[in-house]
C-alpha cells in the first residue's frame, strides 16, 4: 500500500467520523427544538403554526442543500487546481439560482399563504424566510467546495457552528415571547450570520477560465427534481392536512379565524407525532453514505455478485434496525408523546402508531433509490419519487376529506403519508430487483415483520401512563423484538458470535 493510499484512506475514515458527528449534533440540537419549541411558543396552535411554515421552508432548503454540496463536492474534487474557479463558479450559479427562489418566495408569499396555505398569517413567516433560501443556497456551496476538497474539520466545525446558531436563535426568540414570527426571524438570522462566517472561512474563489454551464445543469436538475420530491413527502403532509381542515371548517361554517385556529391546531398535534416518527429515518441515513460508493465501485467493476451482496446485506440490515426502533414507538405511541409533550398532545398516538411505520418504508425507498443512483440511474430514482409524491398528496387529501375536519384527520393524513410511501418502496425496490437481482430477503422480511409485531404488542400492552413507564415499555418492546430475532433464527448464531468477538476485543483493547 502507498503512502498516499495510506494517507486517503486515513483522511476518509477521518471525514466520516467528523461529519457523522457533526451530523448527530444537528440531530439533536434540531430534536431540541422540537421538544422545547412547544412549551415556549405556549400553544398547540402556535406550534402548529411555526411547524406548517417551517416544513414548506425546509422543502426548498433541503433540496438546495443535497443538491448543490453533491454538485460542488464533484466540481472540485475532479481538479484539485482548478477548485478556486469551480468554488466561483458555484457561488455564481447559487446567487442565480438561490436569489430567484428566495424572490419569488417574498413576492409570492401573499399568494401561497391565501390560496395553498388558507391563511394569510402566514405571509410574513415565509417572507423573512427568503433570506434563509438565499443564505442556504450560498452556505451550501461553500460547504461542498470544502467536501470536495476534503476539508472535513471545517466543515464539520461550520455545520456545528450553524446548529448551535439555528437552536438558540429559534428558542430565544421564542422564550423571550416574539412567538412564531420571532422564531422565524431567529431562524433567518443564523442563516445570515453562518453565511457570513463561511464566506470568511472559505472565501469565495478565484476567478478564470469557466467550464461550460450545461454540464452543471445536466448534472444537477435530477437532484434537484428528486431531492424535491423527498422532501414533499417528506414534509408535504402537514402542508396538505393545514390547508384542506381550513378549506372543510369553512365551508361547514366557522369564520376564517376560527378555522385557521382549528388547522394550526391539528397541525401541532401531527407536528408532534412528527417529530417520534421521523427518529429510525434519521438515525438510518448513515447507511447511505456506505451503500452509495460501495454500489458505484462494484457496478462500475463489472461485479455483479458483489453488487447483489452488498444490496442484500444493506437492504435486510435496514430493515431490522428500522423495526428495532420504529416498532416499540408504534406499540406505545401514547406513552412516547407523554415523555416530552403536554397531555393535549396526546391525541397524536394513532398518528404516531402509524406514521413511524409508513417511515420505515420511507427509509427504505431512500436506500434504494441511493442504489439505482450509485448504478447511475438517479433520474429512474426522481421519477418513482414523482410518482409516489402524486399518490401521498391524493392520499392524504382525499382521506382528510373522508375523516372530516376533526382529530381523525391526524390518522388519515398518517394513512395518507404511509400509502405513499409504501408505493415509493415497492417501486424502487422492483426496479431494484429487476436491475440486479436482488432486495430484502424474503424470510427476512417475514421474520422482522413477526419479531416487529411481537414488540409493538408487547410495548402496547406493558403500562406507559408515566414518562418512566413509557420508556420502559420501549425497553421491553425492543427486547422482545431482538430475543423474537433470536429465537426465529433470523440473527443465527453465527452472526451473535461475531457481534460477541467484536464486542471482546474492543473490551480487551480497554
Amino acid at each position: 500500500m502507498t503512502e498516499d493510499v495510506k494517507k486517503t484512506g486515513t483522511s476518509a475514515g477521518r471525514g466520516l467520523v467528523l461529519i457523522t458527528g457533526a451530523k448527530i449534533y444537528f440531530i439533536i440540537t434540531a430534536y431540541a427544538i422540537q421538544f422545547l419549541l412547544p412549551r415556549l411558543l405556549g400553544s398547540p396552535e402556535e406550534f402548529g403554526f411555526f411547524r406548517t411554515a417551517m416544513s414548506l421552508v425546509s422543502i426548498l432548503n433541503n433540496v438546495l442543500i443535497a443538491a448543490t454540496v453533491q454538485t460542488l463536492s464533484k466540481k472540485v474534487s475532479e481538479n484539485d487546481e482548478k477548485a478556486p474557479q469551480a468554488l466561483r463558479q458555484g457561488l455564481l450559479l447559487q446567487l442565480v439560482w438561490g436569489g430567484s427562489l428566495g424572490l419569488l418566495m417574498f413576492v409570492l408569499a401573499p399568494l401561497i399563504s391565501r390560496y395553498a396555505m388558507k391563511n394569510v398569517l402566514f405571509t410574513p413567516l415565509l417572507q423573512v424566510s427568503s433570506v434563509v433560501v438565499i443564505a442556504y443556497a450560498l452556505y451550501a456551496a461553500l460547504v461542498g467546495s470544502l467536501n470536495g476538497r476534503r476539508m472535513f474539520m471545517v466543515q464539520a466545525r461550520l455545520d456545528m457552528t450553524f446548529s448551535t446558531l439555528r437552536s438558540v436563535s429559534i428558542l430565544g426568540a421564542a422564550a423571550l415571547g416574539f412567538g412564531a414570527f420571532g422564531a422565524f426571524a431567529g431562524f433567518a438570522t443564523s442563516a445570515a450570520a453562518i453565511l457570513l462566517i463561511a464566506l470568511f472561512v472559505v472565501g469565495t474563489g478565484t476567478s478564470g477560465e469557466r467550464s461550460p454551464w450545461k454540464p452543471w445543469i445536466i448534472f444537477m436538475a435530477p437532484l434537484w427534481i428528486y431531492q424535491l420530491c423527498l422532501n414533499f413527502i417528506l414534509q408535504g403532509d402537514i402542508l396538505v392536512l393545514t390547508s384542506t381542515i381550513t378549506d372543510m371548517a369553512e365551508h361547514g361554517g366557522m369564520v376564517h379565524n376560527e378555522a385557521t385556529a382549528l388547522a394550526n391546531r391539528m397541525a401541532g398535534f401531527y407536528g408532534a407525532a412528527q417529530t417520534f416518527a421521523f427518529v429510525p429515518y434519521q438515525l438510518i441515513l448513515s447507511v447511505i453514505f456506505i451503500v452509495f460508493p460501495l454500489v458505484a465501485k462494484a457496478t462500475s467493476s463489472g461485479d455483479i455478485e458483489m453488487t447483489r451482496t452488498t444490496i442484500r446485506r444493506a437492504m435486510r440490515f435496514s430493515w431490522l434496525v428500522l423495526l428495532a426502533m420504529a416498532s416499540p414507538i408504534s406499540g406505545a405511541a401514547r406513552g412516547v408523546l407523554r415523555v416530552v409533550y403536554k397531555e393535549e398532545y396526546l391525541v397524536a398516538d394513532r398518528a404516531l402508531s402509524i406514521l413511524v411505520l409508513g417511515l420505515v418504508a420511507f427509509a427504505l425507498f431512500v436506500i434504494a433509490a441511493t442504489v439505482l443512483s450509485g448504478a447511475g440511474r438517479a433520474l429512474d430514482s426522481a421519477k418513482i419519487a414523482l410518482v409516489s409524491l402524486g399518490v401521498l398528496s391524493g392520499s392524504v387529501y382525499f382521506f382528510i376529506r373522508a375523516s372530516g375536519p376533526n382529530l381523525s384527520a391526524l390518522t388519515a393524513a398518517a394513512c395518507g403519508t404511509s400509502l405513499g410511501a409504501l408505493i415509493a418502496l415497492v417501486l424502487a425496490g422492483a426496479l431494484v430487483y429487476k436491475t440486479f437481482g436482488a432486495f430484502i430477503p424474503p424470510l427476512s422480511v417475514l421474520r422482522g415483520a413477526a419479531a416487529a409485531a411481537a414488540a409493538a404488542a408487547v410495548a402496547h400492552f406493558v403500562p406507559h401512563g408515566t414518562r418512566i413507564m413509557a420508556i420502559a415499555a420501549l425497553a421491553a418492546g425492543f427486547a422482545t423484538y431482538a430475543i423474537t430475532l433470536v429465537v426465529i433464527r433470523e440473527i443465527p448464531p453465527h452472526e451473535l458470535n461475531n457481534v460477541r468477538s467484536l464486542l471482546m476485543k474492543r473490551l480487551g483493547r480497554r
